[in-house]
């Protein structure tokens, strides 16, 4: 017995010096990038932006797949089989961290590893161009004087957009109940429905909003950030309009990885990552994209996912959501 633990023990010398020297050289193949939602949208859009920068960078393809299904369980299921070796790497926001406290209660934050954060949108709340409402003021000064009366539409009950405006209510002085929050598969339907007029506002993105701010559809009353956006430079924050609400909480994109991840590959893909978000071409893709540079690595990434998840679970146990 002694022998043989004398083997194994020199065998794992002898390899180590070999797995030390493939970490170093990597990657030396294509990398598998999983994603939640179909071809288009945004976040596939992004990721398929930045594989273009990070295939430059480590001169390995990196190869987009999309894995839709569930709110991220079918993604979840995939990158939770794969070997923890930085070859299957998979993209997250803060969407995820609300699933995984409601439909996706067989993960969690340590369920995979936090790799590099990408960017932040901010929330805003937008109203059709023809609503009476001007300001966060005039919306608070409704929801209360008229409770019931205020629909706001967004993505689920829970997500990541109906958190932010239970932020903002709770900071602003109004009840929960006082607004009626009705969800819509997609952000993107939530404004689409406010341009219809079913709704009396809806929070969203930037990117979302702006072309129908710029031809005169739709107004954007608050936005919850600490300075102004410069794509909408005349739209005031949350708080210049005497509202403190929580500006960290922003939908959040990132990189996540199998549990298990070899510390110097997750650094190594994380450097790619920030150099990749300085380039020109990302520079200007986030520019026309709306989107704010908030880059973090590894164990910046991970605090801030332990602290949104902390958030989320006080959100939820206020709100009564199971």
């Amino acid at each position: 017995m002694n022998r043989l633990i004398k083997h194994a023990i020199t065998a794992s010398l002898l390899l180590s010096p070999l797995a030390a020297a493939a970490q170093a050289d990597y990657p030396t193949r294509p990398v598998s990038y999983i994603l939640h939602v179909s071809p288009g949208g945004a976040t596939d859009i992004m990721a398929r932006r930045l594989s273009i920068e990070l295939e430059k960078s480590l001169k390995q393809p990196f190869v987009v797949e999309n894995v839709p299904g569930g709110r991220g369980a079918a993604q979840f299921a995939k990158l939770n089989s794969a070997d923890p070796n930085g070859y299957t790497i998979a993209a997250v926001t803060s969407t995820h961290i609300g699933a995984m406290n409601q439909t996706l209660k067989s993960y969690n934050v340590d369920s995979f590893d936090w790799i590099a954060r990408l960017a932040t949108e901010p929330y805003l709340v937008v109203v059709p161009a023809s609503s009476p409402i001007k300001s966060m003021k005039d919306l608070v000064e409704q929801a209360n004087s008229k409770p019931g009366s205020l629909v706001m539409a967004g993505f689920v009950r829970g997500s990541g957009g109906h958190f932010a405006w239970e932020i903002m209510a709770k900071a602003a002085g109004v009840p929960s109940a006082n607004v009626r929050w009705v969800p819509y598969d997609s952000v993107g339907d939530a404004v689409t429905a406010t341009l219809g007029g079913h709704s009396g506002a809806a929070i969203a993105y930037v990117d979302l909003v702006r072309t129908h701010v710029e031809s005169g559809a739709l107004r954007v009353i608050g936005i919850m950030t600490d300075e102004r956006v410069p794509q909408l430079p005349d739209v005031p924050t949350l708080k210049e309009q005497g509202i403190n609400a929580d500006t960290s909480w922003q939908q959040m994109r990132g990189i996540i990885g199998p549990k298990g991840m070899p510390d110097d590959i997750k650094a190594k893909i994380a450097s790619a990552v920030e150099e990749a978000l300085k380039t020109p071409e990302m520079v200007a893709y986030y520019k026309e994209s709306s989107l704010l540079s908030a880059f973090q690595g590894p164990a910046d990434f991970t605090a801030q996912a332990k602290k949104e998840d902390g958030t989320t679970k006080a959100l939820m146990k206020d709100l009564g959501i199971k």
